[in-house]
């Protein structure tokens, strides 16, 4: 027992070294994770600080790029600009060379009439007003030829709209002409029926005429058959008899008068209608007389001494 208490002590203060040592060694390990820790982080920074000053090293040479492009740009529109006014100056030296005959004329102008011009500047300044008179003038000139030129074209419409207007009218007169044709033709059919109907109308009337003579005349004649029967029968009765006989006479007289005048004025009646009804009066009248004649024959007939008594 007392020699395995001494290993294990011996042993316990081996561990125990071990142990210190193994803190010296911890302690050292984290001394160095944190000095890597450290380094690790001044890396990181540095990194950082890199990066940073490799994005503002992009930038600037971005904008200087950009910058330089511009730059040469600049340069190549003032490198054209410099042609450009090289160019107009050697046109300007050739237009100052060409208007260099120009100003020797105007100072020989000026010299040869030194009274009215001083200098080139009151030369140009006359110039100018009959430039400015000319250019008034020719405004006024194109206002005019505008004008004409609108008038131009109203008057081609106001043409073209008389001669539409005109064409028009002739399209209706050639209408109005086939309709007054039409007309003419029908007023000539109408006239031709006018005249068929006077003519007709004449010949009704010529006939009618004729008819109211007939009917005339055998109104007459009933009228003198009926009186000269009554004569006929005075002459045969009595005395009495022979006076009721001159009564009836009387009376029939103005009858006859009567339908005489009726008869005279049928000549003045012009009415057709009225012809006609007059006419049918007259038959009617005509009718019943002949049928009183063929009573009174009857009777004469069946018993001869019958109508004298009468």
């Amino acid at each position: 027992m007392y020699e395995v208490h001494e290993a294990f002590e011996a042993q316990k203060e081996t561990y125990k070294q071990q142990e210190d040592a193994f803190k010296r060694q911890e302690d050292l390990i984290r001394e160095r994770d944190l000095a890597i820790q450290e380094e690790l982080i001044r890396y990181c920074k540095f990194l950082q600080e890199n990066d940073a000053k490799k994005q503002r090293a992009d930038k600037r040479y971005t904008e200087e790029r950009d910058a330089r492009l511009k730059k040469q740009q600049e340069i190549g529109g003032l490198e054209d600009q410099l042609q450009d006014l090289q160019k107009n100056s050697s046109k300007l030296d050739k237009k100052v060379q060409a208007l260099k005959k120009y100003e020797d004329y105007l100072e020989s102008v000026i010299k040869a009439h030194s009274e009215q011009y001083s200098d080139q500047g009151e030369l140009l300044k006359r110039h100018e007003i009959l430039e400015r008179s000319n250019i008034t003038l020719r405004e006024h000139q194109m206002k005019l030829e505008e004008e004409l030129e609108k008038l131009r074209i109203d008057a081609a419409q106001f043409e073209k709209q008389k001669n539409e207007e005109i064409l028009t009218l002739n399209n209706e007169l050639a209408g109005l002409t086939k309709d007054l044709d039409d007309v003419d033709k029908q007023k000539n059919k109408l006239q031709s029926q006018v005249e068929a109907s006077s003519h007709q109308a004449s010949f009704k009337n010529l006939n009618l005429g004729r008819i109211l003579m007939a009917i005339d005349n055998i109104s007459v004649r009933c009228l003198e058959g009926i009186v000269k029967i009554k004569d006929d029968a005075k002459r045969e009765t009595e005395k009495g008899e022979k006076i009721d006989s001159k009564k009836d006479k009387a009376n029939t007289k103005p009858k006859d008068g009567k339908e005489k005048k009726e008869g005279g004025q049928q000549g003045e009646e012009d009415d057709f209608m009225k012809k006609a009804e007059k006419a049918l009066k007259k038959l009617e009248e005509i009718g019943n007389m002949m049928s009183d004649f063929q009573d009174i024959i009857n009777e004469c007939n069946k018993d001869p001494t019958a109508y004298k008594k009468k």
